[in-house]
């Protein structure tokens, strides 16, 4: 085994880990990773299932310290409190790890949207950022009839007539590009993927902040939503180390 687990509460009693490398050294700043998982997903299982536990484990391999947290609701859909819950992960490692000042982020699925609102209300300030099929519409998501309830429950609304007030300022297709155009993005997204609707949520997302003079690359996957050719660790790691340079 090439890493070890620590867990600990953030400040609101959510439970959080952090992956360390067989590398990690407290005496020198050590590069991280934040890993925002998908809707209804604890972090015990990206530690447990494929194909995130074996695509953690290659960033450990590759020296990255990983962070997730449980979130307060597992389906919070990047409302505020997920975005708070963002920005206790960062204090609360800060204060025990030796970090890099800035991390890198992967969004994966709805942890996607809970990356561009944490972004957006400035909870967090990457490096760079990797999107392995991520939700960019809130507005799309809610189409979708078996979501629209956990939608409906994360911003305290229940009847479509509340749906605009009660998600203002929270939904990354509406809000302006300019925080999403100051580092690069690189996205893992497929046209079979009827879950997170490609041509409604990255396509669009992508040309609005490429509009904005940002920097966003698509790769083009295969398969339905959790297909494993989302899962390019070992692009994802050079990625991520061009983009520290």
């Amino acid at each position: 085994m090439n890493f070890r687990i620590v867990y600990a509460n953030d400040a609101n009693g959510v439970q959080t880990f952090a992956i360390l490398p067989s590398t990690y050294d407290s005496g020198t700043p050590n590069r991280w990773v934040i890993y925002n998982h998908g809707f209804g997903q604890i972090i015990d299982q990206l530690v447990t299932y494929d194909p995130q536990s074996r695509f953690l484990q290659s960033l450990t391999a590759a020296g990255f310290v990983v962070l997730a947290s449980d979130y307060r609701n597992l389906a919070c859909w990047g409302n505020q409190e997920c975005s708070e819950d963002m920005a206790n992960l960062q204090v609360l490692w800060h204060l025990r790890l030796n970090l890099s000042a800035k991390p890198f982020v992967i969004g994966e699925s709805m942890g996607g949207i809970v990356t561009w609102n944490a972004i957006a209300h400035g909870a967090l300030k990457p490096l760079a950022v990797v999107g392995i099929y991520p939700v960019c519409s809130l507005a799309a998501m809610d189409k979708n009839a078996v979501l629209e309830p956990t939608i409906q429950s994360a911003y305290g609304f229940s009847a479509q007539t509340g749906y605009a007030t009660a998600t203002s300022g929270y939904d990354p297709m509406l809000a302006p590009a300019s925080p999403y155009s100051s580092f690069p993005i690189a996205v893992w997204a497929s046209y079979a993927d009827h879950v997170v609707v490609r041509s409604a949520n990255e396509d669009p997302f992508a040309l609005k902040i490429q509009a904005a003079g940002g920097n966003v690359v698509i790769h083009t996957s295969s398969g339905e939503h959790g297909d494993l050719s989302n899962f390019d660790a070992s692009s994802v790691v050079a990625f991520f180390r061009r983009s520290a340079q």
